[in-house]
């Protein structure tokens, strides 16, 4: 139990014998502890050390040895083991400021600091006022993945004049719009008048994210997708800018040309790519909520879509309109 305090078993046992009989010499002490006389000797030199027996000037069978009183010395040695815990203590916390300084060191190795590459802004008017800026620097070419909001008039809504501007000064401007983007008569306007300028635009049934490139040096999109307007990231960083380059040419080449807008609609398919893409969402798993979304219309129109298909196809629950998409090779 004092081992803490430096004293082992066979000292301790030697300890507590002498406070009981402090007259007992060396021979007595180890005939009653049932040991040899040495190890009773070096019990009494720990003892000495660590100023529990002291000398006495009178000798006697205890040879001039005295007991120093267990409140006095056991509390010395207390106080004195605390001050060493207290100051191993601070070591210890010394020490851990140490590590944590090399690993922030370690973790550093081989990472260049930023220099400005990535900017964030928050906020509906920082991304409008970003859109505005990013979109004016293009000396060369825009690329722009536009997924068509609900609501419309958004701070990542194409502005038709802007890009007007653009293409008066020769600069290619390629935007990738929804299918649902023809919904309303202004938006068929713009991108006809976007078109006639020079503008090159298609469209997919649904597109991932909002997405400006400039020159190829300059990328925005939002921080959170599916709350674009929340706020955005400008990023200049090469490596990101040639994998966000190659997602735009991908889905590029994936889209479908706008139809002759001065031409007759030719006859619609079965299914359009829209419809298809809502039977896939609907397979992936996603809610009513996150395919409408993702097709960039309102929720009533989602729900529309599901019930032309359900009939179209003869289903008359959510698991039969997927058998039978399934079977009719739509998803």
């Amino acid at each position: 139990m004092l081992r803490v305090l430096g004293l082992d078993l066979s000292t301790e046992a030697v300890y507590r014998l002498m406070l009981e009989h402090p007259s007992w010499g060396v021979d007595r002490l180890a005939e009653a502890l049932d040991t040899d006389r040495p190890t009773v000797a070096r019990a009494l030199d720990t003892l000495a050390d660590l100023a529990l027996l002291r000398s006495t000037e009178t000798a006697d069978s205890s040879g001039g040895l005295r007991l120093v009183p267990p409140r006095a010395g056991l509390g010395a040695l207390l106080e004195r083991r605390q001050s060493e815990l207290a100051r191993t203590q601070l070591e210890i916390d010394a020490s851990r400021a140490a590590v944590a300084d090399l690993l922030t060191d370690y973790t550093a190795l081989g990472r260049d600091p930023m220099g400005g590459a990535v900017e964030r802004f928050t906020g509906d008017e920082s991304v409008r006022r970003l859109q505005t800026d990013l979109t004016s620097q293009a000396r060369g070419e825009l690329l722009a993945l536009a997924p068509t909001t609900v609501c419309g008039g958004g701070p990542w809504e194409v502005d038709v004049p802007l890009h007007l501007d653009l293409l008066a000064r020769s600069v290619k401007v390629r935007i990738l719009h929804l299918d649902s983007t023809d919904g309303t008569p202004e938006r068929r306007r713009a991108i006809r008048e976007l078109t006639r300028a020079g503008a090159e635009i298609r469209t997919l049934p649904s597109l991932p994210l909002q997405l400006r490139i400039v020159d190829g040096t300059s990328a925005a999109l939002p921080l959170d997708p599916c709350d674009p307007d929340q706020g955005a990231v400008l990023m200049r960083e090469p490596g990101a800018l040639t994998g966000l380059r190659a997602l735009f040419t991908y889905l590029w080449d994936e889209a479908a040309p706008l139809p002759d807008a001065d031409g007759e609609a030719d006859e619609p398919a079965a299914h359009s790519p829209q419809e298809r893409a809502l039977l896939r969402f609907l397979a992936e798993g996603l809610t009513d909520e996150a395919a409408a979304r993702r097709l960039g219309i309102s929720l009533r129109s989602e729900r529309r879509m599901i019930s032309g298909l359900s009939e179209r196809l003869g289903a008359h629950s959510r698991f039969q309109l997927g058998l039978q998409a399934a079977r009719n090779g739509l998803v």
